[in-house]
């Protein structure tokens, strides 16, 4: 299903039915099931990845079962009180810099940025590679040892069998995910009560990617110790996002499980945010721009540190299977590789870092090209790095196409999602859009000198 439809499906799912019976100890729990739908309505083969999505989540489970004891017993001695500020990320934001080290892309900039004498702690929720030495030290923030899930009342049940005939997702397996997710929501919340409410100066947690269990789950903690929580963007929330907007029931107490405002990289996605529920009290956008943009280029590298040689050199961004988007490299984009009717150019592709199975289609995908014809970044690269060298950029539908504008690269966007979600960018002229063919792609890299590459208000920037 396209995002845009699985969208509209959620709104429309949201209006129709009581929300109001997904509670737990007060707490209005509608928000996992929203994400469950957005998930499931967004990922391809339903049966395929209900599966697939549970084999890991109770491997998760059984895996957070052996390590959550131990981990127990240490955990009250890692609490860091008198903190005022408090970030919690996931590894998967971390870039290496020319030292060595590695940069959090979305909580380090804010850190960096503080008064030297702020008291601050910086939390993963998942362990770092022990490889990597990280430029600001942190701790591990892990959910709770198990607990029994509650059962699914008979009104839950009656809601998610109206939600099996308006969504076509089965009821049966709704109510698996929702008790799975449930269950680790509960986890993480116990888990983050425990350690925020030793706190008392603590007034604001900054955190990214608020809309899944753990990070709801310390949302809902701090909600109740009365601490504030900034979701800070990491990635593009546009107005098909169904988890950033179309909110249409939200209470002026709000949801405890979603945080008291959100961090945008600029306008537009304060707009999207807002378009459903202008006068909302509580999950209010603000502009904060996107300092690792502004870090990267006033203390990494320089602008003009790089020259381009005659190669043309184009970055291929991708994004694991969703919606639309079936392939992570479009064939059309293998079909012009075979031709090699152009001999001066070289292709980069990247995964996206949360991709964990894209290595291999990579390298089955690529078989048959020629290896001087590409190369291939399985996402632990400095994405900016990569753009200082390349000429063009090509993705379905990654917000990397408005961070490759601000470094003066080009980009081609294919497929229906993207024509959907960038609707305004690619009228406009600021991005170029192929349904995707060869002929497109061949004429746009032959007049990419013409290119007249200028960024957009999407992200704020002091340079």
């Amino acid at each position: 299903m396209k995002t845009s439809d699985a969208f509209k499906l959620i709104v429309q799912v949201e209006n129709l039915v009581n929300i109001d019976v997904f509670k737990w100890k007060g707490f209005n729990t509608w928000p996992i099931v929203r994400q469950i739908l957005w998930f499931e309505l967004t990922n391809g083969s339903l049966n395929n990845q209900l599966d697939t999505q549970k084999t890991i989540l109770e491997g998760l489970a059984k895996i957070t079962r052996l390590v959550s004891t131990i981990y127990y017993s240490f955990s009250r001695a890692q609490v860091r009180t008198n903190n005022t500020k408090i970030f919690i990320s996931r590894p998967s934001y971390l870039q290496e810099l020319h030292s060595g080290k590695y940069f959090d892309r979305i909580v380090d900039p804010i850190i960096e940025s503080l008064d030297i004498n702020e008291k601050i702690t910086k939390y993963y929720v998942s362990k770092p590679p022990k490889e990597k030495e990280l430029m600001y030290e942190s701790l591990v923030m892990r959910q709770s040892i198990s607990i029994n899930v509650p059962t699914l009342t008979i009104e839950q049940k009656k809601v998610l069998h109206q939600i099996e005939h308006l969504s076509g997702i089965n009821e049966l397996e709704l109510q698996q995910r929702y008790k799975i997710f449930l269950g680790s929501f509960i986890r993480w919340f116990i888990s983050a009560k425990r350690i925020l409410s030793k706190q008392k100066k603590l007034k604001e947690i900054y955190l990214s990617s608020w809309y899944f269990p753990d990070m709801m789950g310390i949302c809902a903690a701090a909600s109740e110790l009365g601490i504030k929580t900034i979701d800070v963007q990491h990635g593009k929330q546009g107005k098909y996002q169904a988890m950033y907007s179309g909110w249409t029931k939200i209470t002026e107490s709000g949801y405890a499980l979603m945080p008291n405002n959100f961090w945008c990289w600029g306008q537009p996605s304060c707009d999207h945010i807002l378009a459903s529920s202008a006068g909302r009290k509580n999950h209010t956008p603000f502009i904060g721009g996107y300092p690792w943009i502004d870090y990267y280029k006033k203390k990494i590298i320089p602008t003009t540190s790089y020259t381009h040689n005659k190669m043309v050199n184009v970055l291929l961004t991708m994004q694991a299977p969703q919606g639309e988007n079936k392939v992570r490299i479009p064939d059309f984009i293998i079909d012009f590789m075979s031709s090699r009717q152009m001999i001066d150019v070289h292709f980069t592709f990247r995964l996206h870092p949360n991709d964990i199975v894209g290595r291999d289609y990579c390298e089955h995908k690529l078989k048959l090209i020629s290896q001087d014809l590409y190369s291939l970044d399985f996402g632990n690269k400095n994405l900016y790095d990569v753009f200082m060298v390349s000429t063009a950029h090509i993705t379905a539908y990654s917000s990397c196409c408005y961070e490759a504008a601000i470094f003066n690269v080009p980009t081609l966007l294919f497929g229906k999602e993207s024509r959907d979600i960038y609707e305004d960018e690619i009228r406009d002229g600021f991005f170029k859009w192929t349904d995707g063919n060869t002929h497109d792609l061949s004429t746009w890299i032959s007049n990419l000198k013409d290119n007249n590459v200028s960024c957009s208000n999407y992200i704020k920037t002091t340079n």
